[in-house]
């Protein structure tokens, strides 16, 4: 079963009842501090675990709806993948309902539903009168199209259909790509005593694992993960969408904060001048000059900066696309197509937002010739564009690929083959991919042979089988199987009998239990032709049960013993010296009773050990004789 985990954003007016409904569908109770206890208001984003069925986990986000409290909102809803626009009935659309509404759209959320609380409080008259209300707010936006749903947190009238409709649209929405390097913006750090330093956030991108090795950015500071937990329960891995407790050693620490971002080394860029599409706002107070002082929000940082503008010396409201840029005053940690909130610092106010289209900015002259360059950047060369389709989807057929970026044939095969020499890009099986996404495949492969051979040293490997099932959940089965035919090929691995594994692996004992498996098979030889079961054999050594079945099979595969019947083995040098025995005191051909009297033993072990040899191929059966071959 594959578990898709995703985030979910409760936004909305102060007081209007996030706080109540994420505990209504999660049972907890996301205000922990006493100043928010006391003043009965969420001043820090709070986060809920909420497994909605056994194929989808999330967590909730609770953010603050006081208007002192914007970055933290901001901060809160960084990463989400559906957003719960709150609403209460007994007050409708208020001034943070529409500001953060305009933030949210100005982040680009696509998927979510707007939920009216405090339902059981109004009558079908009031609820025309808010839905109307509603109207005027999204009109001509994409939360038009989001269902309203109302509830009662407090009499839980409407609950559990919300979380039906919730598990409905997330069964369609597209999951966080594990594939790729590793980010994780960071909005909490703390200390555990005995333990040391953890950062909290949400992964953004990527997979992490215990012993990774990390860079927090800005800073340059290389790190290593000791502990994993996902909402309090320790884990190995934690992937993109999850909400993640990190462990770490190393670094000065003294300096961290929120805003910092928890990286793979050396891929992400370092920055304080970042080229930008901006669309503002229509609810601010005015205008704002060329080179003002704003605040720049992005993931969980707030940086303050300046605007530069290359076309107009003044910037309005409701003006769609501004190709801009901002300098700002300490570097910060993104990437093209982050999306980006700025802000006023006085009067605070939201101006606008847009989407991030070069982190690695230089410093332009003013005017209409800047202004397409960065539209070009924006647009992307075809090759970006087909790397960034690419990135997104993981694979893509050349079909495909067409489909989404709009390029034509004659020049995507150029394109393609472009990328494919400079090996940037693979083909396998049919599809495209790039070779991040490859190289990172390849890795977690690896990384899973190398933690299954530490964990089952007995076992030759993984099924092949069960390789491509494991993996599958990121690409698709034939791109899988086609990937490990080409490790293959490259002796990055090894197939012994559809078992894989790293090629220099050879099953073993258990360091911990070698003296003891020794032990029981030197007893086992010591029984010779008439041992007692196996399973006792083992017991008598006191090895864990949980390592027989494999033990068993090991010594059998690596020919230090024979299956006899049931539970019942031979070793295997006390059959061949049986093998010899009997030879020598047969003729070409001999009866049961012949061989009875050569070995002495009883019709019990006798029978078993006869067919055996036949097995094996020293001996043929011919009527009631066998044969030596």
């Amino acid at each position: 079963m594959t578990v898709n985990y995703y985030t979910i954003g409760m936004a909305g007016h102060i007081d209007h009842g996030k706080t109540t409904l994420t505990k209504a569908l999660s049972g907890v109770d996301t205000d922990t501090l006493k100043e928010e206890k006391a003043r009965k208001i969420t001043i820090e984003p709070g986060f809920a675990p909420f497994p909605l069925t056994k194929e989808i986990h999330t967590s909730i986000v609770d953010v603050p709806g006081h208007e002192k409290l914007i970055r933290q909102m901001i901060a809160g809803v960084a990463g989400i993948d559906l957003v719960l626009l709150v609403i209460a009935a007994d007050e409708g659309v208020m001034p943070q309902t529409r500001e953060h509404f305009e933030i949210l759209s100005f982040l680009d959320i696509q998927n979510g539903m707007i939920i009216v609380t405090k339902s059981d409080l109004i009558d079908e008259e009031m609820k025309m009168l808010i839905e109307d209300d509603i109207t005027e707010l999204t009109n001509d936006s994409i939360f038009q199209t989001f269902p309203i749903h109302y509830v009662d947190s407090l009499s839980l009238n409407g609950i559990e259909e919300l979380k039906q409709r919730m598990a409905d649209r997330l069964k369609v929405t597209k999951t966080r790509s594990a594939l790729g390097p590793f980010r994780m913006p960071i909005d909490h750090i703390f200390t555990v005593k005995g333990q040391g330093t953890v950062v909290r956030g949400t992964v953004y991108e990527g997979e992490v694992h215990e012993g990774d090795e990390l860079e927090i950015q800005p800073g340059n500071e290389l790190v290593k993960i000791r502990k994993l937990q996902v909402h309090k329960e320790s884990v190995s891995t934690a992937k993109a969408g999850q909400r993640a407790a990190i462990n770490l050693s190393g670094g000065s620490k003294a300096d961290w904060k929120r805003g910092h971002v928890l990286v793979s080394p050396q891929v992400f860029s370092i920055t304080d001048t970042v080229d930008l599409v901006l669309t503002t706002g229509k609810d601010w107070s005015g205008k704002i000059k060329q080179r003002s002082q704003i605040k720049f929000y992005t993931g969980t940082s707030e940086v303050m900066g300046k605007l530069i503008l290359f076309d107009r010396n003044e910037l309005e409201r409701s003006v769609d696309q501004v190709f801009c840029q901002v300098r700002l005053n300490e570097p910060i940690v993104t990437k093209r197509g982050d999306r980006f909130i700025i802000r006023r610092p006085s009067p605070e106010e939201t101006i606008g937002g847009g989407e991030v289209i070069d982190p690695n900015a230089s410093h332009y002259k003013f005017g209409s010739s800047t202004v397409n360059l960065l539209r070009e950047k924006f647009e992307g060369t075809p090759v970006e564009r087909v790397l960034q389709v690419l990135q997104n989807e993981g694979t893509l057929t050349d079909k495909e690929i067409m489909k989404l970026t709009g390029i034509e044939d004659q020049q995507m095969n150029g394109i393609l083959e472009d990328l494919l020499n400079s090996h940037t890009v693979h083909h396998i099986s049919g599809y495209y991919a790039t070779n991040v996404t490859i190289q990172s495949l390849e890795e977690e492969l690896t990384r899973k042979l190398n933690a299954f051979h530490e964990e089952n040293p007995l076992r030759q490997g993984i099924p092949k089988a069960e390789i491509v099932q494991s993996l599958k959940g990121a690409l698709q089965q034939k791109v899988i199987t086609g990937l490990v035919e080409r490790l293959l090929q490259k002796s990055t691995i090894r197939i012994t009998d559809q078992f894989v594994h790293l090629p220099d692996f050879v099953p073993h004992y258990p360091q911990k239990w070698e003296k003891r498996m020794s032990q029981a098979v030197n007893e086992l030889e010591r029984m010779g032709f008439e041992p007692l079961d196996f399973l006792s054999v083992y017991k008598n050594q006191q090895l864990p049960d949980e390592l027989y079945m494999d033990f068993k099979y090991y010594l059998v595969k690596d020919g230090m013993a024979e299956v006899l019947f049931d539970e019942v083995l031979i070793s295997s040098n006390v059959f061949i010296n049986g093998v010899k025995i009997l030879k020598s005191k047969t003729n070409e051909s001999f009866s049961v009773q012949e061989a009875k009297t050569a070995l002495n033993l009883s019709r019990k072990f006798l029978i078993p050990i006869l067919e055996c040899i036949d097995l094996k191929g020293y001996t043929v059966r011919d009527a009631n004789l066998r044969k030596w071959v």
